[in-house]
This record gives structure tokens, sequence and C-alpha cells, in this order.
């Protein structure tokens, strides 16, 4: 029996998913009863550790949902509603990539995308690391802060990488 990975990721990824969804659902509710209590916003550890590891694991799904909840002016956590499908579907999209392979004509489309998404994630970095040597520790709220900007450059470039390998495939095969 062959391991069906568009049923897997989103399977795995969903059940990893579900307890940050749940504790950033918490938080909201701990944040929304601090009221002004806080002046320059949550405190990173632990309220806003939920959203960036959930966004860190999740990220192309969140680069396609957030527009939408922003544009149709959905408050967080309702916006789970648009977020939870954009997971599954992500995850299954990559799924059914990895499971049939790449063609060498879907695989010009997809070099047009990786390429702008690299050019952007080169133009970002510089910027993450420049703000984190400005502040000089590395501690539980930094490193957060850090993955929370750096996130999608490592996506981007991970699939840049799965892309180039896939393309390296079709070639190699025709």
């Amino acid at each position: 029996m062959k391991l069906r990975l568009r049923i897997v990721l989103p399977l795995i990824i969903g059940i990893l998913s579900l307890p940050l969804i749940l504790w950033d659902i918490h938080n909201a509710r701990a944040i929304e009863s601090m009221g002004m209590a806080w002046d320059m916003g949550a405190p990173i550890w632990p309220y806003q550790a939920s959203d960036i590891l959930l966004r860190a694991l999740n990220a192309p799904a969140y680069s396609i949902a957030m527009p939408i909840a922003s544009l149709c002016r959905v408050p967080a956590p309702m916006h789970f509603l648009l977020i939870v499908p954009a997971i599954v579907m992500s995850w299954w999209l990559l799924g059914l990539t990895l499971d049939r392979g790449l063609t060498r004509w879907s695989l010009y489309p997809m070099f047009v995308v990786v390429i702008t998404l690299l050019s952007w994630a080169a133009s970002d970095t510089p910027r993450v690391f420049r703000g984190w040597l400005d502040y000089r520790h590395l501690d539980t709220s930094a490193a957060l802060l850090v993955l929370r900007s750096v996130t999608p450059a490592a996506w981007f470039i991970a699939l840049a990488s799965l892309v180039w390998v896939k393309a390296k495939r079709v070639k190699r095969d025709n």
C-alpha cells in the first residue's frame, strides 16, 4: 500500500496545529480580558507564542488566508474559520504535488512564483538580523520575534529547494 501524502500531511499538520489553535483562542480571550493593562501590547511569551508557532508551521496557508481575513475584517479568533481550511488545503496541495510529481510544464509557473518569493525573502532577511543584533541577547521572546520574522523566508527557501530538486529530476528523466 502506497503512502498517500495528500492524506497524511494534512492529517499530521492538522493534529499538530489543533493545540496551537486552542492555545491562541485562549490567549485571545486572556488578552481581551486584560483590556488596556498592557500599554505595549501582550507579552511575546506566552500570549503571542502560539500565533508565532502556528504561523511558522503553516506560513503558506497564512499568506493566503490572512489577506482575505483582513479584507473581510474578520477579527481574531474568528479568523480561524478561514485559516483552518487554508491549512488543510495547503498541506493537501503539497501532498498531492509530491504524490503526482512535477512535469516540465508545471515547473515553469512554479519557477516564476518561487523566484518572486525568494527575491522578497532575500530583501527582507537582512533587516531581521540587523534588528536582532541591536538587541544583542537571545531569550525566549527575542527568539520568537526572530522566528516570526524569518519564517516566510525560510518557507520560501524550502519551497524553492523542493522545486529545484523536482526540476532536476524532471530534466534528468526527459
